[in-house]
């Protein structure tokens, strides 16, 4: 490992995943004084600290092995043309386009000093782009595959100060007030897909474990750091116009949750992303007043949104939601064609801005919320 890949792993406190204890760097091991081996340096350079095999993402199983193996062989810009572009063309800007990192903009990054956690970090889109403007970023992934090629990518392209680890959301391998902001970017919703420790064979309330896994971050964070959470509007139109949600139906989102999950049972189909046929609705989403509820009940304070436009995976607008004048900025200045469609959807777009109709129909937020200070 080189110098300045050593003084990004310096920068970050680590703890045991079980206990939560610190742990100490031996020989490419991390030993906890109660768990002994906690996790584990690999020679891709990954730290590992969950090695199960579970697998989900947007490409299956052997398609992203085969990614990886082209990446390792011909480079990671070659594997996307040659084995991702012929059957995703469409995921081609997520997995690797700088400006999925805009949301940086909202928050207050110091280049030589913020450390930053992405979680969930997937294909490592989001922590590339915010890499050049930070000292160190985490990027956390449990899924072996896309973990890989974090480390492959930041490799080849020497990005030092990008240290990809290998955790499951709900236990990850770091001591309290390590960072100075975390990014949640597409995950919050999968926080309660999986319950890491059901009892008596039952899953807690998927909500019960997004609060969980918001109360961990809220603990990672240093005083008056700041989170940045991408999530779909429960209410946003895109649902309304028949967008399946996170498991593969239609107008869940848009139900009871009660509701939501009796259909699901009845429809079980398989799921885009986890390839199984998924029986109980639990990616859960929630309005902005639901949100906010959330956020703030574990803690979290200065609860902003912002439209993400066309949505959080590629925000090249963000708009503030506060108040109405910003909305109706961004949809005077939005272009329309000279057709009596395009004009009336334009007319439709200033009337939502205006009354904050659009506020509330949004289909993404991006969202900031910070931990406070300490009190006197």
């Amino acid at each position: 490992m080189g110098s300045t890949a050593f003084a990004a792993q310096e920068m970050i406190h680590w703890a045991c995943p079980q206990c939560g204890a610190g742990v100490t760097w031996q020989d490419g091991e991390a030993r906890c004084p109660a768990h002994g081996a906690a996790g584990r340096r690999t020679t891709d350079g990954i730290l590992e600290f969950d090695s199960s095999d579970a697998y989900w993402g947007e490409v299956e199983r052997e398609q992203m092995r085969a990614i990886n193996a082209a990446a390792r062989t011909h480079g990671w810009r070659h594997a996307l043309e040659t084995e991702l572009r012929p059957r995703h063309a469409d995921l081609m800007d997520y997995v690797q386009h700088p400006a999925r990192a805009d949301w940086r903009v909202l928050l207050p990054l110091d280049h030589s000093r913020s450390v930053v956690l992405d979680v969930g970090a997937g294909w490592g889109a989001n922590s590339f782009g915010v890499a050049p403007d930070v000292a160190c970023v985490v990027a956390a992934e449990k899924m072996a595959e896309r973990i890989e090629w974090i480390a492959l990518r930041a490799r080849q392209d020497q990005v030092h100060n990008l240290i990809p680890v290998r955790a499951e959301l709900h236990a990850l391998p770091f001591a309290p007030e390590t960072f100075d902001a975390i990014v949640v970017n597409g995950v919050l919703e999968w926080a309660g897909l999986v319950d890491p420790a059901p009892r008596q064979g039952r899953a807690a309330n998927p909500r019960l474990l997004q609060e969980q896994f918001l109360r961990r971050l809220y603990t990672l964070l240093r005083p008056g750091g700041w989170l940045y959470v991408g999530i779909e509007n429960r209410f946003g139109r895109m649902f309304w116009l028949g967008a399946p949600d996170h498991q593969g139906l239609r107008f869940t989102s848009l139900m009871p949750k009660p509701v939501a999950r009796a259909y699901t049972a009845l429809r079980a189909i398989r799921a885009p992303r986890t390839y199984h046929v998924e029986r109980d609705y639990r990616a859960w989403i929630y309005s902005f007043a639901g949100t906010r509820e959330l956020l703030e009940g574990c803690g979290f304070e200065s609860v902003r949104r912002y439209a993400a436009i066309p949505g959080y995976n590629v925000p090249s607008a963000l708009v503030p939601l506060e108040s109405t004048g910003p909305m109706r900025y961004y949809a005077d200045r939005v272009r329309a064609r000279p057709r009596l469609l395009a004009q009336t959807r334009r007319a439709a777009r200033r009337f939502a801005a205006a009354t904050g109709l659009e506020a509330w129909a949004t289909s993404c937020y991006a969202l900031t919320a910070r931990r406070g200070e300490p009190h006197a």
